[in-house]
């Protein structure tokens, strides 16, 4: 059952990783662009939106599964909770990405597409530090 876990939660994390990058891709492209082209790329980064919060739950559900599965005398290693701490950000990033998207679509600002770039880089950067953390964490 770790083993499997194991694989899902390295699977989540590296899916994150590709999502938050087309999302940053998308976000540096819609940033020029008016009228319908602005809104398509709109669409495309709220769909790119919900797929990634299926994509962190995963990763937070394969997590802790891998944190019970643990043998009750181990307690987890330092990488994995590294690994959590990235996690966490991620998250965070993720969650107030979301947040400025909806204040964006709300006002029409878009004077925040340098804050959208900065958490979803934030997100991306977080999420190459939990898979390599991930795989020290359970290779040791």
């Amino acid at each position: 059952m770790k083993t499997i876990l194991l694989i899902a939660h390295l699977i989540a994390i590296a899916t994150g990783t590709g999502m938050s990058i087309a999302n940053y891709i998308n976000i540096r492209i819609a940033a020029g662009e008016k009228g319908e082209r602005r809104e398509a790329l709109a669409f495309l980064r709220r769909i790119l939106a919900r797929i990634a919060d299926v994509v962190i739950l995963a990763i937070w559900i394969t997590g802790v599964g891998l944190w019970l599965n643990l043998p009750p005398a181990d307690e987890p290693n330092s990488w994995f909770v590294v690994k959590l701490a990235f996690v966490v950000l991620l998250t965070l990033c993720h969650g107030l990405a979301r947040m400025t998207a909806g204040r964006m679509m709300r006002t029409g600002d878009q004077s925040l597409y340098p804050r959208m770039e900065l958490l979803v880089s934030g997100v991306w950067m977080s999420a190459l530090a939990a898979i390599i953390l991930a795989v020290l964490a359970f290779e040791t």
